[in-house]
């Protein structure tokens, strides 16, 4: 595929830094960056530098997604498309190219969310020391696959989803509809893993741009002691369940930020290059479990 090849990194602005530093640790496993600062967290998951950043700031929300892409000349190109559909492109600012440990980046605004989108260039690896999880976590099922997947809110899906299969190279991996057909959400690859990208009509944290971020364990024992503690801290959003698309064993929690976390495990890979578009319907006896998911928050 040409275009964006996987999710790299997210970052997100926090009014309580310090909550999010005692969270990422002590709950989420991950590993503390040495460079952090007072305005600025980086948690660790795997050999990157970095794979979440956040910002103190007024707000809680996601502030930027960072895409990964192979190199300069798929930049460019990809930087050509979004221009094409009259989409406005800048050039990242050397501060922001070492506050994300990249050589390159671009950056627009999504038109169907309103997020900044990253588009990155030669994202820094740590080989050492090597990621050492804050709890007992087997780890992340990262590298090729990127990140995991990040699910944004959008008032019209399907036209999120034609927008980055034309710009930056996605594939559509399935639609889910209401009963009544009308598509409600979107889901898409860049790479073997079901979907890197996903856009929702029905939000899961209200007032937030982001509905949430899937990781992938490498261990189903890591899933179900993460949804004990998470119990025990009363954070949990869902039960465990089984999504019908994506396969993933899996449960959501929330973050300092009130917006949502999962933790998976197993999820499907696809064939890129021979994939057919699917739909699942809402309510119709797929997949299991995940109580409470869409429930009003407190």
């Amino acid at each position: 595929m040409t275009g964006v090849s996987r999710l790299a990194y997210l970052g997100a602005n926090a009014t309580d830094l310090a909550a999010w530093k005692k969270y990422g640790a002590e709950v989420m496993g991950l590993e503390i960056g040495t460079d952090s600062s007072d305005r600025r967290l980086y948690l660790r998951a795997d050999e990157r530098h970095h794979r979440l950043s956040i910002h103190a700031a007024d707000n809680d929300d996601i502030a930027y997604v960072g895409w990964e892409l192979a190199n300069h000349e798929t930049l460019e190109a990809a930087v050509n498309a979004l221009e094409s559909h009259e989409v406005r492109v800048g050039a990242g600012r050397s501060t922001e190219l070492a506050d994300r440990r990249v050589l390159e980046l671009a950056h627009f605004t999504c038109p169907h969310t309103g997020v900044r989108m990253e588009l990155t260039v030669g994202n820094e690896t740590a080989f050492y020391p090597r990621f050492t999880s804050a709890r007992d976590l087997s780890g992340f099922l990262m590298g090729g696959l990127g990140l995991g997947h990040v699910v944004l809110l959008s008032a019209d899906v399907k036209a999120a989803a034609e927008f980055y299969a034309r710009t930056l190279g996605f594939g559509i991996s399935d639609f889910v509809v209401s009963p009544d057909g009308a598509a409600v959400g979107a889901f898409l690859h860049c790479n073997p893993r079901h979907h890197s990208l996903a856009f929702f009509s029905v939000p899961m944290s209200p007032g937030k741009k982001i509905q949430h971020l899937m990781i992938e364990t490498t261990s189903l024992d890591d899933v179900g002691l993460s949804y004990d503690l998470c119990l025990k801290h009363k954070i949990t959003k869902s039960s465990l369940g089984r999504h019908p698309d994506d396969r993933g064993l899996s449960f959501y929690f929330r973050n300092p930020s009130r917006w949502l976390f999962e933790y998976a495990w197993q999820l499907r890979t696809i064939d890129p290059q021979n994939w057919t578009t699917e739909k699942y319907t809402i309510g119709a006896g797929n997949g299991w479990g995940h109580a409470g998911l869409f429930s009003p928050e407190e």
